[in-house]
């Protein structure tokens, strides 16, 4: 009996081979200053703790639907963590001014090679698909600048919501915004974090799939594969 696939974005359905915040970060230091001593290490120490999704069990509703505040929420982290690394006070503003224009951008993104595949394999037996993601608030423009918005009922990401994974409320809206509060038919998750993606949605009975990590069992298994684990699962229902 086909059912619903919720789907993690980052890391999941695409990467971003070539950013970070941190990397976004030094790439503007050292456009201004190419012998810069700042090392990627040493921005991603400040950045360690400071994000909405290190702390899932804090909702943060006054900033849901709202793009401006969240980054605005953010900023002080990035910019803190270009100070504590010694970047200077005037470059490390237009470092953190370049972080959320570059990495809302489509083209620094890129899906894994088997997604489509996966996606059109689960739509064809009538399985519906939504992306819950901890991710910013221009997560649908990324998704569709990558051509795959279409095959998902829903998109759902933690700026926009007020949740973060793995709070149960952000896998409850998702079900909501199917129109399927309390799913009769199975609800699958699938992502590359076993403590958001695997255990949160665990903690509600769904069926889990970890991708793209060996976290859990020492097996990667990729779209592909969760796909098939899927759909052989509600066969042998």
């Amino acid at each position: 009996m086909a059912g619903i696939v919720l789907f993690d974005f980052d890391g999941t359905l695409a990467r971003r081979p070539w950013i970070s915040f941190g990397r976004i970060l030094l790439d503007v230091v050292r456009a201004h200053d190419p012998q810069t001593p700042v090392t990627a290490s040493d921005l991603w120490a400040g950045l360690e703790g400071g994000f909405p999704w290190h702390h899932p069990d804090e909702p943060h509703p006054e900033l849901n639907g709202d793009p401006d505040a969240w980054w605005g929420r953010l900023e002080p982290v990035l910019l803190m963590s270009c100070v504590y690394a010694g970047v200077d006070a005037e470059i490390a503003e237009q470092a953190v001014a370049a972080v959320r224009p570059r990495f809302s951008d489509p083209a620094e993104w890129e899906l894994f090679p088997e997604t489509t595949d996966a996606l059109e394999a689960l739509q064809e037996e009538g399985w519906r698909l939504a992306i819950v993601s901890n991710a910013v608030p221009e997560l649908r423009r990324i998704v569709a600048g990558l051509g795959i918005a279409s095959y998902f009922d829903a998109i759902i990401s933690s700026a926009e919501v007020g949740y973060e994974k793995g709070h149960p409320e952000i896998f409850r809206i998702a079900l909501r915004a199917l129109g399927e509060p309390e799913p009769t038919a199975p609800v699958w998750m699938v992502g590359d974090n076993l403590e958001a993606d695997i255990e949160g949605a665990t903690r509600l009975g769904f069926g889990t799939v970890l991708v793209h990590s060996q976290a859990s069992n020492g097996v990667a298994h990729d779209l592909r594969d969760a796909a098939y684990i899927i759909l052989m699962a509600a066969e042998r229902a």
